[in-house]
């Protein structure tokens, strides 16, 4: 018999597996997603490796193509600087500047001084230039000239008007520093042309490491954590690439599969609650009576011996009641079996509710039914409760809109710390004063004496 208390207990026990099994079920999921997240990661990272890497590549294509324009010019000047005159120098520069599509213009000064530019229109303002009278230009053409190496500058502010990077190489003749040639790059045009056709599943910004100043692109994108960082090698300088993929990715979709994992887990817990409710049932009902709903042998087995284990350990009293339905056959026989089975749901019910809570009233077969009594403390305590079932009888029962008389048989055998005898002893005496009873005329209770 299941108490209030015990019915507590349980569902506690059932919400505290299903809690546990959501918690379980979170955690492995969390896991298996965290898991692939940062595979996802990985492989997102190596792909857009790739696609800085493309881009690089193209725009360092771009970029060499040009400066072999200020090297080669550099070359031809030092070769055949004697035999150069200004028509000459403004014919090459001319030359170079038609073939060269990204190119704004081209310089060269002789000494420090800019003196030849081409194309002179809109650029005239910078003819006659000393490189150490521009602060913003000065450092870069001076690293140049001392490191004897071309360096990239930019994009600077043009004194001519608008925005350039420009290529700085120096010319030094029998070692002595002759002059600089500078090819001024149009930053736009020439990025244009260096990422043409380049696939736009990503967005990029590029700028310069030791200014930090960003010429193309969303400056947001450097102070974004989940963009993929790279630099490259500009000559004597260095760019900085901040990229991030637009495409759709897991990294995109991980709020929503930690929404589902959320929503599994929690139907695992439901599951779980009810597998753990069903088990019990399932074995709840291996140890009840299908028809009554009582406990049945097996149960009662159990129940008799933690009953007279507790009785012998504490120095306590018990007794075990044996119960007939007196003259069942003939209420079977005259009504049939499935009025026979109202009745003893009836008799079951009345029995059951005549007890106290820690009492355990059991059917063992047919008409019979056991009585486990505990927490008795006197032979009259146990006289008291055989009677109250008596009386439980006295009027007839109402079963499928028909009354009938229905009495008992009772015999009841009751263990005292001084009585030496074990629990068969116990239940064979219960039957023996049960057949006492039935001697007696039946609607009666007998208490077994040693005779």
């Amino acid at each position: 018999m299941i108490t209030i208390s015990n019915r507590i207990k349980l569902n506690f026990k059932w919400h505290g597996a299903a809690f546990i099994t959501a918690v379980l079920v979170f955690i492995l999921l969390s896991f298996l997603i965290e898991s692939q997240h940062q595979k996802y990661k990985a492989e997102e990272a190596l792909k857009t490796s790739i696609y800085a890497n493309l881009l690089w590549t193209k725009v360092d294509r771009e970029l060499n193509s040009l400066l072999f324009i200020s090297n080669g010019l550099t070359s031809y000047i030092t070769v055949y600087q004697s035999e150069l005159d200004p028509d000459k120098l403004k014919l090459i520069l001319k030359d170079l500047w038609q073939h060269s599509m990204n190119v704004r213009n081209l310089g060269i000064a002789v000494g420090y001084e800019l003196t030849y530019v081409y194309p002179e229109t809109n650029n005239r303002a910078v003819i006659g230039k000393d490189f150490r009278n521009i602060p913003d230009q000065w450092p870069k053409v001076k690293q140049a000239i001392d490191t004897r190496q071309g360096v990239l500058d930019g994009p600077v502010d043009l004194i001519q008007g608008g925005q350039g990077i420009i290529y700085r190489y120096p010319i030094f003749i029998d070692g002595e520093y002759w002059g600089i040639v500078s090819t001024v790059i149009d930053t736009d045009r020439f990025l244009k042309a260096a990422f043409k056709n380049t696939p736009n599943k990503h967005e990029f910004a590029i700028r310069t490491a030791d200014t930090g100043k960003v010429f193309f692109g969303d400056a947001k994108l450097f102070a974004d954590d989940s963009t993929y960082k790279q630099a490259s090698m500009v000559p004597n300088g260095k760019w900085e690439w901040a990229i991030k993929n637009h495409t759709p990715s897991f990294t995109n979709q991980i709020v929503t599969y930690q929404i589902i994992s959320i929503i599994v887990s929690l139907i695992s817990g439901f599951l779980a609650y009810y597998l753990y409710k069903d088990r019990y049932r399932l074995s709840e009902d291996a140890m009840l009576d299908s028809l009554t709903n009582l406990p049945n042998r097996r149960l009662l087995k159990d129940r008799m011996e933690i009953a007279f284990n507790t009785a012998k350990r504490f120095q306590k009293m018990m007794a075990i009641m044996a119960i007939d339905i007196d003259y069942f056959k003939h209420i079977n026989d005259s009504y049939g079996h499935d009025f026979g089975d109202e009745v003893l749901k009836a008799v079951a019910l009345s029995i059951k509710s005549a007890l106290r809570d820690t009492d355990t009233v059991s059917r063992v077969g047919g008409d019979e039914f056991i009585v486990v009594l505990t927490e008795v403390s006197s032979l009259q305590n146990i006289t008291a409760i055989a009677t109250k079932l008596k009386s439980e009888f006295a009027e007839p029962i109402a079963i499928l809109e028909k009354e009938i008389t229905v009495h008992l048989s009772m015999g009841i055998s009751i263990y005292t710390p001084d009585k030496a005898a074990t629990l068969k002893q116990i239940a064979k005496e219960a039957d023996i004063a049960l057949y006492q009873s039935k001697a007696k005329g039946r609607n009666t209770f007998t208490i077994f004496e040693q005779s």
